[in-house]
């Protein structure tokens, strides 16, 4: 808003160098005031959009969980089927399956239960 005073001191001292009757200066100076504050509004808008979709993120950053976990499944089915030297009992792919199951549920969980909390601390 500082800005927008700035600028309308500016335009208020050309105004007054206008040969203009006093009314008129007051009207075209209030309708500049008016013009430029819809302007800063709808700036401050445009900032809070840009700032609401930079926080939710891109595609990639919402979806690499369930990618990942995609990925082991199928590894999984086409073990199922075939043989291979993965899934064996010695493997450690067991260990990072069972990590990344784990990490899925809790974190996505956790995600929940956050923004629950932040919901309801936003209602008091």
């Amino acid at each position: 808003m500082e800005g927008v005073k700035g600028v309308v001191g500016a335009v208020g001292k050309v105004i007054d160098r206008l040969t203009l009757p006093a009314r008129e200066k007051r009207q075209l100076e209030a309708e500049l005031l008016e013009l430029l504050v819809e302007h800063e509004q709808e700036m401050a808008r445009s900032r809070s959009a840009a700032v609401v979709e930079e926080a939710r993120g891109n595609w990639l950053q919402r979806s690499w969980r369930p990618l990942v976990m995609l990925v082991f499944a199928l590894i999984v089915l086409v073990g199922t089927f075939t043989t291979l030297p993965l899934l064996s009992d010695t493997s450690r792919f067991w260990d990072l399956l069972e990590i990344g199951l784990g990490g899925y549920v809790v974190g996505r969980g956790g995600e929940k239960m956050a923004a629950a909390v932040f919901r309801l601390k936003a209602k008091k």
